[in-house]
């Protein structure tokens, strides 16, 4: 996981600034996080850390995992979680309804979403970071996974923070990326004035 760089919205590298740990897991993708944690180095810490854990196991915990949870917000200090493109809107539905639970703790102060994005030609993230944010979601949305240059423009947008992209892709290019289209027209997001009501 080491080989990531994070970016903020203006391209600035904040991966030494990054505090968030992904909980290890089998089913962990690559690059979803800069760091990760195995549950027992979790537990075993005095630190209480930033942790970011998989959306589809928290939405049903059942039995133990339920308790695993409860122990795991005794020991983090803000939690995230991350999902891949196979997440459904009315999952994330779910989600934005039980950060309000009082009976779940866990998730009241959910200050990060990862989505991965297993492939290039797969943009269902566009749709689920647009979602969050139409649905009332403050937090930070970071995108993960196999995503171009060309869609980062269009992942601010949609709501997108923050970028995970391997090491050797930051470059001089990628950053510009960040600013290729300077005012756009479709009232996103990103920008709700519209064009002739903006200062030159």
């Amino acid at each position: 996981m080491g080989n990531h760089r994070i970016l903020d919205a203006q391209a600035k590298d904040i991966t030494a600034e990054d505090t968030w740990y992904a909980l290890f897991t089998s089913e962990l993708p690559d690059g979803v996080a800069a760091k990760t944690t195995q549950l027992s180095e979790l537990l075993n810490k005095s630190e209480r850390l930033d942790v970011i854990l998989p959306l589809s196991d928290i939405l049903a915990p059942q039995g133990l995992l339920t308790e695993v949870l409860a122990m795991i917000a005794n020991h983090s200090s803000r939690v995230g979680l991350w999902a891949d493109t196979s997440i459904s809107t009315d999952q994330l539905d779910q989600l934005l309804a039980a950060c309000k639970d009082s009976e779940r703790p866990l998730l009241n102060a959910l200050d990060l979403v990862v989505l991965y994005q297993p492939g290039f030609s797969d943009g269902r993230s566009f749709s689920q970071a647009r979602h969050l944010r139409q649905q009332g979601f403050e937090g930070e949305i970071r995108i993960a996974g196999d995503f171009g240059r060309d869609q980062i423009v269009y992942l601010q947008r949609a709501g997108v923070d923050s970028f995970i992209i391997r090491a050797e892709n930051v470059t001089d290019d990628i950053q510009a990326a960040f600013s290729v289209l300077p005012s756009s027209y479709d009232g996103s997001v990103a920008s709700q004035l519209p064009m002739f009501r903006k200062q030159a």
